[in-house]
């Protein structure tokens, strides 16, 4: 894995990406959160955490057990904000990060809940757009709450990001549709949770499904 290019560690998500250095994935919270998790452990020691939230934080838990899958001591900078201000001083303040890598989660949680107000959000695209062009960086983020198919943030914001993948999930498996990419076409793939999770099945037995680990906070 090279600093110049994002991985998840999930072979058919990062054939997706195609070496891409600034990307998004975005759908239901709690698949997507759990996606940040993993992507985070896959750059340990090398990325930075830019966290928008109104409580709770990075699950640990979830972060040592994915560690221990996959063989990698969970190490990141992190750094929260509580708003629409607060977030844009902290992607800006990223630009002066040594890390190379920045995972960027949830910046439009404090999204206005009127269209028409969404102008206030220019700001942290621009900081986002502003962060892409320097170093690595991975957004995580919901869809929108006017449609479904396009992530949060606004018509500028899906503009702004070169590579999209919107991913959902079923009881046993996950989708990721290839949205949005500058050279290759939108297509789909589909991968487990035990891939997500780092575990190593060999034959038939029992794979872990989400709920497995929702109860943990993942």
């Amino acid at each position: 894995m090279s600093a110049d290019t994002l991985s998840t560690g999930v072979k058919g998500l990062d054939e997706l990406l195609s070496g891409a250095s600034f990307a998004e994935f975005f759908g239901e919270w709690g698949t997507i959160n759990l996606l940040a998790h993993r992507f985070v452990v896959e750059h340990s020691g090398e990325v930075e955490v830019l966290l928008t939230q109104n409580f709770g934080a990075l699950d640990t838990y979830l972060l040592k057990r994915l560690g221990r899958n996959l063989g990698k001591k969970p190490e990141a900078e992190v750094a929260r904000s509580f708003g629409l201000d607060s977030t844009v001083e902290l992607i800006r303040g990223a630009l002066d990060s040594t890390a190379p890598v920045a995972a960027v989660v949830d910046p439009y949680l404090f999204a206005p809940k009127k269209w028409s107000r969404y102008d206030l959000l220019t700001p942290i695209t621009a900081a986002i757009r502003q962060l892409g062009a320097k170093k690595c960086v991975a957004i995580f983020n919901r869809a929108s709450q006017f449609s479904s198919k396009k992530p949060e943030g606004g018509e500028y914001h899906h503009d702004s990001v070169p590579v999209i993948v919107l991913v959902s999930a079923t009881p046993k498996a996950l989708n990721a549709d290839l949205v949005k990419h500058p050279w290759s076409p939108q297509r789909r793939i589909w991968f487990t949770y035990a891939e997500v999770y780092g575990e190593r099945i060999s034959g038939p037995g029992k794979q872990t499904l989400l709920s497995d680990w929702t109860d943990h906070g993942g």
